[in-house]
């Protein structure tokens, strides 16, 4: 790759070429496979006897990290190129809700009494209880509703905690680009550094900190908001490369990822490589893979006994919820995403929300 700035501004703020220039698609579905595989792996041993320097640990905590740099860049380049707050509000409601309620209601209302260890008038009534619908939608445990309690791990769906991060994340993103501080060269860098004294101070081992993970959402937006003035060179990436190769297996591995794993993602998503950039032609099924493929996993261990090999978890898993992601894409989020388009006149007459004075659109005009 040549030493270029691949997000120049394109006027709207888009990324420039549009979805099938670069290989975002790709990334966030090889990321989302990679977790597919880690899950299998810790689901089937179950996360005790796992290493915090596990090979595949490793793995799942770097997809996740893609995926996040992935999203703060795009989400960024999406508040630019969105006319209103609530417009964008909207956009990102259409990408999170739909699909996402579909597999809940999948997960609780076809899984759930398929699997649960309770008769299913019990079952129902824990589901409804207190104790059951605090475990939802983001439910970690299922000994409330009867699911997976003889599995390695009882977790019933325990990749949907980076949604509510997600949706924070979208929220911080919006928050400084009203107040006028998204491009302001201080702002992204002064969160990191909250973000790093809370990682460094929450937990006695701070590899155990979750909250990294935003740190690679906030990167990821930084490097799209101030794209003119950075450039990927080969010679960059193979030596952020090496540094994670030296740090493996070492305490300071998780401050190389955050440092190595945003400028490398970038990079790799804006390699000319054609069969790459129109990958997702077909459609996006990385959302779908990573919020189907975990309770699917739970099924499969559940129903074997844990008796199947981890290549053969892996493959029948990711079928499985290739299968599931495919008809989430196309029965519910590409349907979902087609009403994006619509102004922001046409959300607040269909919200009923009442207009904006003529003095505040003005403002956010002045704002944008």
């Amino acid at each position: 790759m040549k030493t270029e700035h691949p997000g120049a501004v394109t006027e709207g703020g888009s990324i420039p070429g549009g979805r099938f220039s670069n290989n975002f698609d790709f990334l966030r579905f090889a990321a989302a496979a990679m977790i597919v595989v880690a899950h299998a792996y810790a689901l089937r041993l179950g996360y005790v006897g796992i290493g915090l320097y596990d090979p595949v640990v490793l793995m799942a905590q770097a997809g996740l990290a893609a995926l996040l740099v992935t999203s703060g860049y795009l989400i960024a380049a999406s508040w630019e190129s969105t006319a209103s707050p609530l417009r964008f509000a909207w956009k990102r409601f259409l990408r999170v809700v739909p699909g996402l309620v579909l597999a809940i209601l999948v997960t609780l209302f076809v899984i759930g009494p398929l699997m649960t260890s309770l008769p299913p008038g019990e079952y129902f009534a824990a589901l409804f209880s207190p104790a059951g619908l605090t475990t939802a939608p983001f439910f970690e445990d299922g000994s409330a509703i009867g699911l997976f309690q003889d599995n390695p791990w009882t977790y019933v769906n325990g990749s949907l905690w980076t949604i509510p991060l997600e949706v924070a994340m979208y929220g911080i993103v919006a928050a400084l680009g009203i107040a006028g501080l998204l491009h302001r060269w201080g702002a992204i860098p002064a969160l990191a550094g909250v973000n790093i004294i809370l990682w460094a101070s929450w937990f006695d081992d701070p590899r155990m900190a979750k909250i990294r993970f935003t740190l690679y959402f906030l990167i990821g937006a930084y490097l799209y908001l101030h794209r003119e003035r950075i450039a990927y060179r080969p010679v960059v990436a193979g030596a952020l490369l090496l540094l994670l190769g030296f740090s493996a297996m070492t305490p300071y591995l998780t401050v190389a990822g955050v440092i190595a794993i945003p400028y490398l993602t970038i990079y790799a998503a804006h390699l000319p490589i054609p069969f790459l950039s129109t990958f997702g032609r077909s459609g996006d099924f990385s959302y779908g893979i990573y919020i189907y493929h975990y309770p699917i996993q739970q099924v499969l261990i559940q129903a074997t006994a844990n008796t199947l090999h981890l290549p053969t978890l892996c493959g029948i898993s990711f079928l499985a919820t290739f299968a599931l992601a495919y008809l989430s894409w196309n029965l519910v989020e590409k349907r979902a995403l087609a009403a994006k388009s619509l102004g922001a006149d046409d959300l607040r007459r269909k919200l009923r929300l009442p207009s904006l004075p003529e003095s505040l659109t003005a403002w956010w005009i002045a704002r944008k």
